[in-house]
């Protein structure tokens, strides 16, 4: 059983132990290339205001003791302006501090966003914003660098400079970014580590109110029941405030056959605990694969270029997940262009990789890349190969984060937030009675493949291969399924490939085909689209790399937010009725009440 674990970028707190790892795993002072390029995968894996989620906190851990008024231990920093800021100043408002740092690709990530907040707050005469950076700690650059680098990005949210880390370390900041949310008498409301988007700041700050001089705290998730069938799971946070739940914990794995990937992401350390975390894994361990030696030691990899990788070694139940999911998770946290670096580790045993024993496993292995490369500018340079030994590494590497839970860990896990399940999980009041089994929803990409383009030109409507092939887009309010409230599924009209169902469909008024999310995650890929001189994600089929339309997130907030704006031309309806007769029995379940 794995505990659980960080999503935020770690860094150390306490001397290097004999068992850690070397100096090279701390954070240190990257290029503006380097943090240019962080900002772009960051962007590109998804973790983007529109899917990006976090879970609320229970206030009792978020502060040890009791809570402390902050008016009562005030701080004074200096701004970009060389002038004094005092959170006295904004006495009486509610206040959100963002700790950050530059080398932090989640925090430069999520600065576009944070920009638009400020702009919103101004608007607000009882709230303000403030973010604070630590120069000359933590792997941070000087001030005078600092200031530099940050004129250059032009960004205008207000900054406070802390240097040092001394007020970073009396609100016990263990990872950037950090929210620190402060209500009008001055307290500690509340503390997130990790990102939060603009909706869930609002949110918080809404429910920061106060009533006869006590706090009332934003709603609180504990014992509430996390998912229903064919909805997201609500993977709740661990009383530590920064851990999210392992949903494999409760499963056994020990009669299933089980099918094995070997993954390669930078520090081991990281990308096991997040893989362990993804429904229907079973197993993972941390070792060293397609080197040159035999049975290498943790020392020689590092220092002897015996050609090792360091990687993890997956088991997985596929009848409850597959490796296309697998991979996409997978793809989420590295940044595949990058040659021998991940996060801020540098050499051969930190390039990207993915091995295989089983030979089918190729195919889906190349056509997961192949859709990868679609949204990248440079190209992909992970390893694919067949497995070459796998040696696993020693003791004190198995389960690092669970022994040192505030260890050094490149990895974002906030995509583990977003897993898909058919069944309920929790029951209230946080007991595990008459619990369900969870089941997700599984497509299995080999099922189903692209014609050619000359047969799509005889099977499929010239509208259907406009819209599909050329990526245009049907009138609004008169296209085929704008207005369809059938119970059924929607599939790739190329390919037959589930896409959405009717559950999930609700009128927008936008006159288009509205869902608040695919049927399951892994069957859409999400691309920028420019055209027409605006900023959207468009939204394409997996296998058929079909243009469905597009995502925004002015959805349904009690739904996740989402709205799946797709074109009738893009899918074929099936009925309920007939979904059995065509082969799509399976799915019934996520079709239905």
């Amino acid at each position: 059983m794995k505990k659980m674990m960080n999503h935020t970028n770690e860094y150390r707190t306490e001397p290097k132990k004999p068992d850690e790892k070397s100096p090279a795993r701390k954070p240190w002072l990257v290029v503006l290339s380097g943090l240019m390029a962080s900002l772009f995968l960051f962007s590109a894996c998804g973790s983007s205001s529109t899917t990006a989620q976090s879970t609320t906190q229970d206030m009792s851990t978020e502060t040890s003791g009791a809570k402390a008024l902050i008016m009562e231990k005030n701080f004074t920093l200096t701004n970009m302006s060389n002038e004094t800021v005092s959170l006295s100043d904004y006495a009486g408002k509610k206040i959100v501090i963002k700790f950050w740092a530059t080398w932090c690709p989640i925090c430069l990530g999520g600065m576009d966003e944070l920009t638009q907040l400020v702009e919103e707050v101004k608007t607000m005469d009882d709230t303000v914003i403030l973010t604070v950076v630590s120069p000359g700690t933590k792997g941070e650059m000087s001030s005078e660098d600092f200031k530099n680098w940050y004129t250059k990005q032009g960004y205008t949210f207000p900054v406070v400079l802390d240097e040092g880390g001394v007020v970073a370390r009396d609100f016990d900041i263990r990872g950037y970014p950090t929210f620190v949310f402060i209500d009008s008498k001055g307290q500690i409301a509340e503390k997130r580590p990790g990102h939060v988007g603009n909706e869930d700041i609002l949110s918080i700050l809404a429910g920061l109110t106060t009533k006869d001089g006590q706090e009332m705290s934003s709603e609180k998730i504990s014992g509430q029941t996390a998912a229903v069938a064919g909805q997201k799971l609500t993977i709740k946070t661990e009383a530590n405030g920064i851990f999210p739940e392992n949903i494999n914990k409760t499963i056994d794995y020990s009669a299933v056959q089980l099918d094995e990937i070997w993954l390669a992401g930078g520090c081991f350390w990281g990308v096991e605990a997040y893989m362990a975390r993804i429904y229907g894994v079973a197993d993972v361990t941390s070792g060293y694969t397609n080197g040159n030696t035999e049975n290498p030691t943790y020392e020689e990899v590092s220092y002897r270029n015996t050609g090792h990788a360091e990687a993890v070694h997956v088991q997985y139940d596929p009848t409850k997940t597959d490796l296309t999911t697998l991979l996409k998770y997978y793809f989420k946290i590295i940044d595949p262009t990058s040659v021998n670096k991940q996060g801020n580790d540098m050499g051969t045993q930190y390039r990207t990789g993915i091995y295989y024993q089983d030979e089918k496993d190729l195919s889906t292995i190349q056509a997961v890349v192949a859709a990868e490369q679609k949204k990248q500018d440079k190209p992909i340079v992970v390893e694919v190969a067949s497995l070459a030994g796998y040696t696993l590494a020693e003791d004190y590497h198995q389960d690092y984060l669970e022994k040192n839970p505030n260890g050094y860990c490149h990895v974002d896990f906030d995509p583990l937030y977003d897993q898909t399940v058919m069944s309920e999980t929790k029951t209230m009041n946080g007991k595990d009675e008459n619990a369900m089994k969870i089941e997700p929803i599984v497509i299995d990409a080999n099922l189903y493949s692209k014609p050619d383009d000359a047969t799509l030109r005889k099977t499929l409507t010239p509208e259907q291969y406009d819209v599909t092939q050329n990526s245009n887009t049907d009138r609004a309010f008169s296209n085929e399924y704008w207005d369809n409230h059938a119970p059924g599924l929607y599939v790739d009209v190329a390919t037959g490939e589930p896409m959405f169902s009717s559950k999930d469909k609700y009128d927008s008024g936008c006159g288009w085909p509205s869902f608040t999310k695919p049927i399951a995650p892994e069957v859409v890929t999400e691309e920028t689209d420019s055209t027409f001189g605006m900023k959207r994600t468009e939204v394409r089929s997996r296998v058929g790399d079909s243009h469905m339309g597009h995502v925004f997130d002015d959805g349904p907030k009690d739904k996740g937010g989402l709205r799946y704006c797709i074109n009738s031309s893009s899918v074929r309806f099936i009925s309920l009725e007939d979904m059995e007769t065509e082969g799509y029995g399976q799915l019934i379940s996520a079709v239905t009440p």
